[in-house]
């Protein structure tokens, strides 16, 4: 098994990252949320990389995180969802946008994306929704953002208001980009923080 590959970054053409180790260059695909994450040219990283087989040739695929892998392979168990496919939407989506749609229901976040029908959206819903994780994923967004804004606010703020958003009818996925949009501080409680998510889920 071919678990991952670190080495130069060579160059990146479209969604090949060309990588070299000990002398050999090789050619991975990959997503564009992989490929934003990417330092410059010359620059040492590690992919995480999952090898496909086909009768004509083998394709390498690599993601800069475990978490995008993993997401990688269960959309590849969707029926219909094919390693392009997947890729299509790792493009588009991130790990934690696909748990949100999944958890809610929302087939039009998979369905907005190019080349993904509305039947093949609708049975990525249905095939996944009990293998994400759509709490463990809040709560890391969650704890990201208070690392990243060293805010004091408990995690049980968001996810009361989470709870409540999604028990009002919003699905989980809208009701998390509307969260992420919040100014929060350590005074703000679940009630204030309610009535303004709620204020902003009106533009959404």
């Amino acid at each position: 098994m071919l678990a991952y590959i670190r080495g130069t970054l060579a160059d990146i053409d479209e969604n090949i990252v060309f990588l070299e180790n000990n002398g050999i260059g090789y050619g991975i695909s990959s997503s564009m949320n992989t490929i934003r994450q990417l330092p410059a040219i010359g620059s040492e990283i590690k992919l995480n990389t999952k090898l496909i087989p086909k009768e004509d040739s083998l394709t390498l695929y690599g993601f800069y995180e475990k978490e995008e892998l993993k997401m990688f392979e269960l959309l590849l168990s969707v029926s219909g969802i094919g390693p392009k496919g997947a890729l299509a939407i790792l493009s588009s989506m991130t790990v934690s946008d696909i748990q949100f749609a999944v958890a809610g229901g929302d087939s039009k976040a998979f369905a907005a994306v190019p080349g993904v029908g509305k039947k093949t959206a609708e049975r990525a819903i249905v095939d996944l929704k009990d293998k994400v994780d759509i709490i463990g994923a809040f709560e890391a967004k969650i704890t990201s953002d208070l690392s990243s804004s060293k805010t004091a606010i408990s995690t049980s703020v968001k996810e009361e208001v989470l709870e409540a958003l999604v028990a009002l009818g919003y699905s989980a996925s809208n009701a998390a980009r509307a969260l992420d949009k919040m100014t929060i501080t350590e005074s703000t409680t679940t009630e204030q923080l309610l009535s303004d998510t709620l204020k902003q889920m009106s533009f959404l």
